[in-house]
Order: structure tokens, then C-alpha cells, then sequence
């Protein structure tokens, strides 16, 4: 009978929190927006990096959702040899907003997952060995990997109908990990 008691009561606990969460949680396209900044991918020199935001409000007061599609690619020289790197990214994040005494300057951390549609490529120019002619070569990979976000930043919230966003994440991927600080503007529907 004790065991059926507990039960029930662990029960009612957990759905009277169920419904406190669910009616805090506001889960619905909130906003749009852009972001630049510099990537430094592993083993590569650094680069520029582009990419979309889109808010999609909270599940908790104070854990937000955001879901991303990002771009960057390097391209290097070695001898006449040309390499190139890019990756294209989705996927979504949670970041946890910490409580400040300005409500409009939010500071964040977060972890999200990624799919990355990465793409390799390597050309070799033709030798010219005193009349012996090498030719050159052109090989190329692509490869598609889970990749986890961990990060943070600062989320600055004008009144208007802008946020302002600073962040930098770090991005585990295979063989192409990088770090990334970004600089974006999100236009807020609704406002």
C-alpha cells in the first residue's frame, strides 16, 4: 500500500510541474536574423563565416530555442597546390539565459547539435620534369557529420523591433573542429 501511496504521490508532482512548464513554455517562430563573424577551423587558417537565426521562443522562462543554418569555407595554397575546405551547417540550440538585474542585456550559455555537409577538395597543378609531364590531379570529399555546439554569449534586447547578439561557440566535429565568435541582429515579430 506504501509503495502505491508514493507512487501516486510522485506522480501528482510530476504532472503538477509538467503543467507549470508547459504553460511557461512559449514555443513559436519569435524572429529572424543574420550573423557574421570569424571561424578558426582546425588546421586551417582562419575565415569569415555567415549565418541565419531564427528565434524560436522558449521552453522555459529561462531556456531559449534557437535553430541555425551557417557557412564558411578556406581556401589554401601550398606550392601550386590548391585546398579547399567548406562546411555548410543546420541545426538548433538551447540557451540557457541567466538571470541579471537589466533585463535587456541577457547573458547565455548553450549546447545544441548540428548536421554538417563538409566539403574537401585538393587540385595539383601539372609537372614539367625537363620534358617528362606529370599531370596534375583533382580530388575531392564530402562527408555529412553530427557536430555539438557548446558556447555563449550576450543577447541585447533594444525595446525595438531588434536584438543585438554576441557569441562564440566552439564546434565539435570529426576532423574539422572550430571555434566561431559571431556578431548578429535579429528582427522580433510582434513587437
Amino acid at each position: 500500500m506504501k509503495r502505491v501511496s508514493v507512487t501516486l504521490v510522485a506522480m501528482a508532482i510530476c504532472t503538477l510541474t509538467a503543467t507549470h512548464a508547459l504553460a511557461a513554455a512559449n514555443v513559436a517562430l519569435r524572429g529572424i536574423g543574420l550573423k557574421v563573424g570569424v571561424v578558426n577551423p582546425e588546421d586551417v587558417d582562419m575565415t569569415l563565416g555567415a549565418g541565419l537565426i531564427a528565434d524560436l521562443g522558449t521552453v522555459h522562462p529561462n531556456i531559449a530555442l534557437e535553430s541555425y543554418a551557417g557557412f564558411w569555407s578556406q581556401t589554401e595554397e601550398f606550392y601550386g597546390s590548391e585546398f579547399r575546405v567548406r562546411d555548410f551547417a543546420v541545426g538548433a540550440k538551447a540557451k540557457y539565459m541567466f538571470k541579471v538585474s537589466n533585463p535587456s542585456v541577457q547573458p547565455f550559455a548553450g549546447a545544441g547539435l548540428g548536421l554538417h555537409f563538409l566539403n574537401a577538395h585538393v587540385e595539383t597543378p601539372s609537372f614539367d620534369f625537363g620534358g617528362v609531364i606529370i599531370p596534375g590531379t583533382s580530388v575531392g570529399d564530402t562527408d555529412t557529420d553530427l557536430g555539438l555546439d557548446l558556447g555563449g554569449g550576450l543577447r541585447i534586447d533594444t525595446g525595438s523591433q531588434f536584438s543585438f547578439v554576441g557569441e562564440g561557440w566552439f564546434t565539435l566535429v570529426s576532423d574539422v573542429n572550430h571555434f566561431s565568435l559571431m556578431a548578429g541582429a535579429v528582427y522580433m515579430f510582434g513587437r
